[in-house]
């Protein structure tokens, strides 16, 4: 084999290591996650699913109907409900841990803990 030839397969294999350790596992945060908020008695959450499909658990005022994330980053967008107006949104947040049962959001300064129902 000649020197180009190993140089070419050699960046090739670096190349296929590197897109690896990129890619996003979209099906780890995929599920219902939930949390019961300080002073509250019901949980709230909300669905992750397929496509960027994403659901409201328990939460009247805000509907949620898509996700994304890229990196440490979750963003998710809906509506939201107010006596006299429905508002489009998309709140974006930092994810802090995942686990298989434990999500943990950075939002607004608050972190938020969330279980995997």
């Amino acid at each position: 084999m000649k020197l180009y030839d190993k140089i070419t397969v050699f960046g090739l294999v670096l190349a296929m290591l590197f897109l690896s350790g990129c890619t996003d596992d979209v099906a780890a945060y995929m599920g219902t996650w939930k949390r019961v908020a300080d002073g509250d008695s019901m949980y709230r959450g909300f669905t992750l699913g397929g496509n960027g499909i994403a659901a409201s658990i328990n939460n009247t005022e805000t509907q949620y109907n898509a996700w994304h994330r890229k990196r440490d980053t979750l963003w998710l967008s809906g509506k939201r409900f107010t006596d006299t107006t429905v508002l489009p949104f998309t709140d974006t947040m930092t994810v802090k841990k995942l686990s298989q049962d434990s999500l943990v959001l950075l939002y607004k300064g608050e972190l938020l803990h969330f279980s995997r129902e």
